[in-house]
């Protein structure tokens, strides 16, 4: 018996390769978020940390010292704002690249589920052609044994 061959399996092989690169960009930007949120995490703990510091010399609270130290937390603040933007972005970017990736997806899907029910097409085929086949041999030989038994007969 012959193997299928699909007459679109470059085409579905395009697709393969088209689902992924939108899987590869999908990752990316995942990695992305994930660095992102990790950093507003980091930014938080900081920002806990400088505030539970306590500057003292001596018997004196140190002004000078906690002044830069809420000009650190502000800074701290306005970058965890920005990361939160950013995070924002790419959350909103993810969004549109999963769903050219699902997209793809489907379109990779759709030609092998055509693939799958070709195959089982043509491997149906083959069947019913070798039962034939085998069907004609058989009969063949049966006509044949009933010519013999004739002939014989007629000795």
């Amino acid at each position: 018996m012959r193997r299928f061959q699909f007459r679109l399996e470059r085409f579905l092989d395009l697709r393969r390769w088209k689902e992924r690169e939108w899987e590869l960009a999908l990752a990316k930007i995942l990695g992305e978020c994930l660095l992102l949120e990790n950093r507003i995490t980091d930014i938080g703990a900081e920002i806990a940390e400088s505030r539970l510091a306590v500057f003292t010399v001596g018997v004196r609270v140190d002004i000078e010292a906690m002044s830069r130290r809420e000009l650190y937390v502000q800074r701290l603040l306005r970058e965890r704002e920005r990361a939160r933007a950013a995070l924002e972005e790419k959350r909103k970017e993810m969004e549109k690249v999963r769903a050219r990736y699902l997209e793809a997806s489907k379109e990779r899907k759709v030609l092998d589920k055509l693939k799958e029910r070709r195959a089982q097409e043509y491997y149906d085929q083959q069947r019913d052609e070798e039962f034939k086949t085998v069907d004609d041999l058989n009969t063949s030989a049966a006509a044949s044994r009933g010519i013999e038994k004739v002939e014989k007969a007629r000795e």
